[in-house]
């Protein structure tokens, strides 16, 4: 009985174990971010159009409720969503350590990944305005208005 009971202690151990230890999240150490809780969906705040002028030209930004899509010199992209696989696929999250997000946490490399989103504010014309701000130059930024703007902000 004794011999009984050791093996299924051991057995139920060793079940937990590899239970314990199998139970990985997505966002564990097989993305290029550590993000916290991934979402399929955008927030509502962030949702809508945002406006930048790059190059001379309009930049229109649209983040709906399932995915992100710009539309620049005639030409409609559509960068993220939700039906998607891979690390184009809308996956929207925290980066952790940082007061970015994400709108593909699945990204794996550098190059896949989209450097970071935030709302912010900034003082056009003595107002303060919300701006989505778009960190995919790395430390640089540019910020997206929620109306047409005839001017680049761009840092």
């Amino acid at each position: 009985m004794n011999r009984l009971s050791k093996l299924l202690v051991s057995a139920v151990a060793c079940l937990s174990f590899m239970i314990f230890t199998n139970h990985q999240s997505v966002h564990a150490a097989d993305t290029y971010y550590k993000v916290g809780k991934i979402h399929s969906t955008t927030p509502t705040s962030w949702r809508g159009n945002w406006y930048s002028y790059v190059n001379g030209k309009f930049c229109l930004t649209q983040v709906n409720k399932y995915s992100v899509t710009q539309k620049y010199d005639g030409k409609k992209h559509t960068l993220f969503k939700s039906s998607w696989k891979g690390y184009r696929k809308l996956a929207f999250a925290k980066i952790n350590g940082t007061n970015r997000y994400t709108f593909n946490a699945l990204a794996k490399k550098a190059y896949q990944s989209d450097k970071g989103w935030r709302v912010s504010h900034r003082t056009v014309e003595s107002q303060r305005v919300n701006v989505l701000r778009d960190y995919s130059g790395g430390t640089s930024y540019v910020d997206l208005f929620r109306s047409p703007v005839y001017k680049s902000y761009s840092k």
